[in-house]
């Protein structure tokens, strides 16, 4: 009996051993060198719509279905979805307490949370304009404003609990207008590759619109999202959309198909440690396109005999020639073969390199074949 214990002890330990070197972070990406850099553990969402609300606010029936859209566009792209519909004040602050004190404090995890209903700004007393979202039990601040403020919720509460999150990235999406005092408006050009310094901390916030303006509930915001996840704002193409990239490209489309009535806001919030990374999808991969074969005229065999091929590449790719994998280039990758013709493939499915190219060597030659896939983007 007791060596029955000792060997299902051992079995237990083997196992965890055994899972703990399998586990591995979900989302990698590339970076311009070819590193793998190691973004997240896990990806969690949670997406709250309100459209029945209660006390003298206009209901908005498509705000739940809205935040059911998002959620699906994020569980395509492996996101844990947690779904809130119609929560009141109580409800909105319990929904928010535990995605944050859970799937917040995983240190490798990334955040998404996203907010479809009305917003609110208020002058405050002295001077500065405060932000609110408005969960279903608050009231018309025309009406009441004490009984707005106690139960709508404003964006020094929402700072707190981005500052309580423990993950390395969290994005916010507020599908509502308010004044976004709480972040840093101030723009930084996308990141030309997902990099290390990506990798950092960051908490950033994007808005449908400014402080004065409205958002219809046919929302435009909601539409650019999802397109904006299926690829449409993956500037240079890499597979990868950052927050930056997602900012910029809303702020783009949104004004243009609102005929200028929203300008979503975006930026990172106001603190040196949280202001560093940036956010990061990691995008389906597309399917590969098929180049037609174009047939060459035959040219006379040259003299037998072997040549050479000195090959690189930037980004790294790996090199297959006449159909037999070679290896990765950089480095220089040296070949001795045979006279005339070769077929050389170059492929990086992270980066989306996919090329291949002929060329014909003669007896005794060297001939450098060096491609920049950077120039193609």
């Amino acid at each position: 009996m007791k060596k029955r214990i000792l060997f299902l002890f051992l079995l237990f330990l083997f196992f965890s051993f055994l899972f703990s070197q399998q586990r591995s972070f979900k989302v990698v990406a590339k970076s311009n060198t070819g590193e793998t850099v190691n973004l997240y553990t896990d990806c969690y969402a949670l997406v709250i719509g309100v459209s029945d609300y209660q006390s003298g606010w206009p209901d908005l029936p498509n705000a739940v279905r809205d935040a059911d859209e998002i959620g699906d566009a994020l569980s395509s792209l492996g996101f844990i979805v947690t779904r809130v519909k119609d929560p009141n004040k109580q409800e909105l602050m319990g929904a928010l307490d535990d995605f944050i004190f859970n799937a917040g404090q995983g240190k490798d995890n990334c955040l998404v949370i996203f907010f479809a209903g009305h917003g609110h700004t208020e002058r405050l007393a002295y001077g500065d304009d405060m932000g609110y979202i408005v969960p279903k039990d608050a009231p018309n601040p025309d009406q009441d404003m004490s009984g707005f403020k106690q139960r709508a919720i404003d964006m020094q509460t929402v700072e707190a609990y981005a500052r309580r999150i423990e993950a390395k990235h969290a994005l916010f999406l507020f599908d509502s207008c308010f004044s976004g005092a709480i972040f840093n408006i101030s723009r930084a050009k996308p990141p030309v590759y997902i990099s290390y310094k990506t990798a950092r901390q960051v908490r950033q916030f994007i808005t449908a619109g400014g402080a004065d303006e409205t958002v219809p509930d046919n929302s435009i915001f909601k539409k650019q999202i999802i397109e904006a996840l299926q690829g449409e704002a993956d500037r240079n193409d890499d597979g990868y959309l950052t927050g930056t990239e997602l900012g910029e490209f809303l702020e783009e489309k949104v004004v243009v198909y609102s005929r200028e009535a929203q300008h979503p806001q975006y930026g990172k919030i106001r603190d040196p440690n949280l202001d560093k990374g940036d956010f990061v999808f990691k995008l389906k991969t597309k399917p590969a396109v098929v180049k037609p074969v174009i047939t060459k005229p035959v040219k006379p065999k040259p003299a037998a005999g072997y040549g050479y091929l000195l090959i690189s590449s930037y980004p790294p790719a790996k090199v297959e020639i006449d159909g037999k994998l070679y290896g990765v280039v950089p480095p220089i990758l040296e070949v001795n073969l045979p006279t005339g013709e070769h077929s050389i493939r170059f492929f990086n499915k992270d980066l989306n390199i996919e090329e291949t190219i002929v060329v014909d060597l003669s007896k005794g030659e060297r001939k450098r074949v060096h491609k920049r896939f950077d120039d193609n983007k």
